[in-house]
């Protein structure tokens, strides 16, 4: 049965795929990943299905394709959904009738083995857009499995943790991560998911030397400026007393939320000095819009922006270490 996976860049497609074949009465057989989107488009086809000698010049001896090499095992078609038009034929023909025939050859090789297929794409927007064989689609996703991003999978951050922790530590010293990096990991979005925390805890492992790893020696992408203002206390009282009158969200008492920024004067002009220029004017232009509106459908629409959006911007700007935004971000 052929399986496909679905979800964001850096989710864990593979491992998932890797997972499947260890799982199954394939173990013991090959696992060969092919990147689809890496291949050139004139190597591809011979890749897959490899060439017999003299089809071509160069091709000095037979060489098995890579459905043959997995024959008895698992083949992951990394990011099926930019496989060219032409070449998805191809492969539905593969699929269909379970053997290949080599570029230049006649023999029709026998297979057998299990496709687990991946994309980051909207395959069903491919289909309308005729960027994707629905013939195709539905071969492929005889059985589904969407794996949402990480920010969604906040069970799963700790013990991949301690996973990177192991994989990656080169000391001989136990390391552990405190309370308070904990906190940290699971505040951040992780716009990058499995593939950035794997990153974010191989970084801080370095900077922890023979230490534990804390709170500071996480650094995200991009987000080292912001570090500084973590540890204000005034800005963490604006955080608490907004946290006290129940914003646990940006859908919260609009009316109230305009009240507690404008309690907090100086605390939302700590925000501006940033040295960043856009950011610094993106910050002031999200905090006018929310006091001179009443609710954030009106603060989205004088932003030029959708609610989600806005909502999406206020989140990021709480993760880059700016506790102003605790009050009204999800």
């Amino acid at each position: 049965m052929s399986v496909l996976l679905t979800g964001p860049t850096g989710a864990g497609k593979e491992v998932v795929a890797r997972l499947l074949h260890e799982s199954s009465s394939r173990y013991a057989g090959p696992f060969v990943a092919i990147n689809c989107a890496a291949m050139p488009e004139n190597l591809i086809e011979d890749m897959l299905f490899g060439h017999e000698k003299g089809s071509f010049t160069g091709a000095s001896k037979a060489q098995e394709g890579l459905f043959e090499q997995a024959n008895g095992g698992t083949v992951f078609l990394d990011e099926i959904g930019d496989m060219s038009f032409n070449l998805q034929a191809k492969l539905l023909r593969v699929l269909q009738e379970r053997n290949v025939v080599r570029l230049g050859g006649r023999k029709e090789i026998e297979l057998d083995i299990r496709v687990v297929a991946a994309t980051n794409l909207d395959l069903k927007k491919a289909i309308a857009s005729r960027d994707f064989r629905e013939d195709l689609y539905f071969r492929l996703s005889a059985f589904k499995l969407a794996i949402p991003p990480l920010r969604e999978r906040p069970l799963d951050i700790l013990p991949l943790v301690n996973q990177f922790i192991q994989l990656n530590n080169q000391e001989s010293v136990h390391k552990e991560i405190t309370p308070a990096a904990q906190r940290k990991l699971l505040a951040h979005h992780w716009p990058g998911n499995v593939r950035e925390l794997e990153n974010v805890i191989a970084r801080a492992l370095v900077l922890a030397g023979q230490t534990d790893i804390d709170k500071d020696h996480l650094i995200f992408d991009d987000l080292d400026e912001f570090s500084s203002l973590e540890g204000d206390s005034s800005l963490m009282q604006f955080s608490q007393s907004t946290k006290d009158e129940g914003f646990s969200n940006f859908g919260g008492d609009y009316k109230l939320l305009k009240e507690q920024i404008a309690s907090f004067p100086r605390e939302a002009a700590q925000v501006h000095d940033l040295s960043n220029a856009v950011r610094n004017s993106e910050c002031q232009a999200i905090i006018a819009a929310i006091n001179e509106t009443k609710n954030r459908k009106e603060a989205a629409e004088r932003l030029g922006i959708s609610p989600r959006t806005l909502r999406h911007k206020i989140q990021k700007l709480r993760e880059e270490g700016i506790n102003l935004t605790h009050a009204y971000a999800m």
